[in-house]
């Protein structure tokens, strides 16, 4: 608390949590934008579809879908093979993700698919490309990994919310008329507490 006014009548000290604020609002903005990625950018699943004109010409398109229902279109063409890419993390969590090779370049697919569903899919995306079939169809799905990441990051949102608006506390002494008010304002509060001087004992410095 920092005294912002005093005369021989009146003391007023006031209190502004500016380290909940700045903590609050950076976790808030860094939580919102990645939220707005997950559910507007981010893929949820794929699906391909691919045909043979000739022994060595096979046309596919990929489609992605996020999770409100944004489609993205590719072509790809002439396929040559399917694999899996292993990617470690800071902790040494790993996440495999499918790469399709064609001469044009790399196309990856999902990257939180377990591995044996990724290995599923090469066998079936490297069996099309070595046999004679004609028509292919392969589907991929992290919907249940983006939901529980979105809503993780909802109730990040809501306490990054509750910190950015924290109450700025008011304290004034009037000694003309023998009282004290505690103001408490934020978006979420708006309180004034009254209490007489006379009832006041002593004042203690807590360490937070």
């Amino acid at each position: 608390m920092k005294i912002v006014e005093e005369t021989r009548t009146r003391l007023q000290l006031k209190h502004r949590p500016l380290r909940d604020w700045l903590t609050g609002w950076c976790i808030l903005t860094l939580c919102l934008s990645f939220l707005i990625y997950c559910l507007f950018f981010e893929s949820a699943s794929i699906k391909i579809t691919c045909n043979r004109l000739s022994s060595n010409q096979i046309n596919c398109e990929l489609r992605r879908f996020t999770l409100l229902g944004r489609m993205e279109k590719l072509k790809i063409f002439d396929l040559q093979e399917a694999y899996i890419l292993t990617k470690t993390g800071s902790r040494r969590g790993k996440t495999y993700q499918v790469v399709i090779v064609t001469p044009f370049g790399y196309f990856a697919l999902l990257s939180h698919v377990s591995y044996q569903e990724n290995q599923e899919v090469i066998f079936i995306i490297n069996d099309f490309i070595n046999s004679g079939k004609t028509f292919l169809l392969v589907q991929q799905n992290q919907r249940h990994y983006l939901f529980f990441l979105s809503l993780f990051l909802l109730v990040m949102i809501a306490i990054a919310a509750f910190f950015a608006t924290s109450t700025v506390t008011t304290c004034t002494f009037y000694k003309s008329i023998d009282k004290v008010f505690i103001e408490r304002k934020s978006l979420r509060v708006n309180q004034v507490i009254e209490h007489a001087l006379e009832n006041i004992l002593r004042f203690d410095i807590q360490e937070k």
